[in-house]
């Protein structure tokens, strides 16, 4: 293309400096032209280029240097009109010129692949370090709370055992961080007075009493008188206290919150637990039963895992949990003699 611009243009003209600029601006008009046809052709292959390296001076270094090359060698070929003379020669240089230019190209797109699977390793063995911190951090305070209840409790058995009982529920009020002052709301203490085990009674009612207190909307029922359920007392009460707070903590900040709690006693060996909350956030509950997830910050709450980890290989416990309208529900079957 360079030689029939040269014998078009300017073979016979004397005053080549003037005109010579036709040549370089004819090889990039053919760049531009033939780059759009390119780019027509492999615009998925050109985005994915974009994405994986988005700053690529090292290559336009490398174009130029071989463009410039590619224009002197045309501009010297023709002035001293030996490009008809040796235009096979003049192929295998330009042939030359393209094979090392992939050459180059191919080196930086596997060096600069190479980086980019390094720096995403580090990136992955930062993330993992950074977890490891966090996950110590919390099992060291795990660890102190963990010894301070057993302290607490040590002392709440010595009043107990000495009949100091006003002692013990003060200690327990202190530690616990509520109040001893008696309080009632009507709705939720007839439904209540229903729940005879008197550990999960108070739980609930400390739970209940604390939605009440927050002004979040609340449904609570128990349709029967319940006097002992099977299974664990201990699992049981770490189930209704984990799944009520979250959703204690869930509705806090909503514009609309609401909160429904119910324990169904559908036979003396089967009994329904109940809980939901409203949601406003979209929320993947295939995600939210995996381990160690939590949608506080720096996942830091106790997530829907902990609960399907409770009931585990436990036949007294089969827990569901469901997303619908806004609202999840969460669900726990206790059944067995």
């Amino acid at each position: 293309m360079d030689h029939y611009t040269y014998t078009i243009f300017l073979q016979r003209k004397t005053d080549f400096s003037f005109l010579g600029w036709l040549i370089p601006f004819n090889d990039l008009l053919f760049t531009i032209i033939f780059g759009i046809i390119v780019i027509k052709l492999i615009r998925p292959r050109l985005t994915w280029f974009i994405v994986n390296f988005p700053r690529p001076v090292r290559l336009w270094k490398i174009t130029s240097i071989f463009f410039l090359l590619y224009i002197w060698l045309t501009v010297v070929a023709e002035k001293d009109r030996i490009a008809n003379e040796y235009a096979p020669l003049m192929l295998i240089m330009y042939l030359i010129i393209i094979f090392v230019g992939g050459i180059g190209f191919v080196s930086f797109i596997r060096s600069n692949a190479k980086a980019q699977r390094q720096q995403q390793l580090i990136n992955s063995y930062r993330n993992k370090i950074a977890t490891a911190q966090k996950v110590n951090a919390q099992y060291e305070d795990f660890r102190r709370e963990r010894h301070d209840t057993r302290n607490m409790l040590l002392s709440v058995q010595g009043y107990i055992r000495d009949h100091k009982d006003k002692e013990a529920e003060k200690l327990l009020a202190t530690f616990l961080q509520n109040d001893t002052v008696e309080k009632h709301y009507g709705e939720i203490d007839n439904a209540l007075d229903k729940i005879k085990i008197s550990g999960l009674h108070n739980l609930v009612k400390e739970k209940a009493y604390k939605i009440v207190e927050k002004g979040i909307p609340f449904s609570f029922e128990v349709n029967a008188e319940i006097d002992e359920l099977p299974g664990s007392e201990i699992k049981t009460a770490r189930i209704i206290g984990i799944l009520m707070d979250n959703a204690i903590e869930a509705t806090f900040k909503q514009a609309k919150p609401y909160i429904q709690f119910a324990l169904l006693k559908h036979s003396p060996e089967v009994y329904e637990l109940v809980i939901a909350n409203s949601i406003e956030q979209k929320l993947n509950i295939n995600t939210a039963l995996k381990f160690e997830h939590s949608t506080k910050e720096g996942h830091q709450g106790i997530g829907l895992s902990n609960v399907t980890q409770l009931v585990e290989n436990d036949d007294h416990y089969s827990f569901s949990a469901e997303v619908k309208d806004k609202v999840i529900m969460m669900t726990c079957f206790i059944q067995g003699k």
